[in-house]
């Protein structure tokens, strides 16, 4: 083999990168037909799209909180915010409702001895898509062997909500308008 001059091995190597340079590497990334299918190259594996959802909340959220930690649980309409440093003991909350657009829901905690909270934890219920709504007497209702009005609760046009404050969470929880024999109370 012959020894190439400069001028002959800047010729050859300009050559080879003019040559090289419309190659594609393989393995790096298709930057081309933006995945359309039969448009990738050999050896990248095209995944299927992901299932179409429904969207919206769960009609059912558990989760364990320890002492010091805070958190909120979805369910429908309902929402359970739980503050930093409210928990005294350990405890799982379990929110659930019948259907996506109940004015009532479920909760349990357990152990039953972790229902009692440093601090209040705020329940409350978004009701944006309820039509004709009367914010100044929708009240929020708690189940103890029948419904009574929760004493701590208050109503909010702009937020479209009805929110209710507890040291002990009920198992049942509802919003309505309010009721006349309550008033006085």
């Amino acid at each position: 083999m012959k020894n190439l001059s400069l001028p002959g091995a800047l010729l050859l190597a300009a050559l080879t990168m003019t040559l090289t340079s419309c190659s594609r590497n393989p393995v790096a990334p298709d930057t081309g037909a933006g995945g359309l299918p039969g448009t990738t190259t050999t050896g990248i594996i095209e995944q299927d799209a992901p299932p179409p959802t429904e969207g919206g909340t769960p009609n059912m959220m558990i989760v364990p909180f320890v002492p010091d930690e805070e958190g909120e649980l979805t369910t429908g309409r309902w929402k359970i915010r739980v503050r930093k440093n409210t928990i005294r003991n350990a405890a799982t909350i379990k929110l659930w409702v019948t259907d996506p657009e109940a004015m009532e829901c479920h909760i349990e905690v357990s152990p039953p001895e972790a229902n009692d909270f440093k601090g209040p934890v705020i329940v409350s219920c978004d009701l944006s898509d309820v039509p004709n709504v009367d914010y100044s007497n929708e009240w929020m209702y708690f189940w103890d062997a029948g419904w009574s009005p929760v004493a701590d609760f208050s109503s909010h046009q702009h937020q479209q909500n009805v929110v209710g404050h507890f040291s002990v969470l009920p198992v049942s929880a509802m919003v309505g308008p309010g009721d006349d024999k309550w008033k006085n109370k």
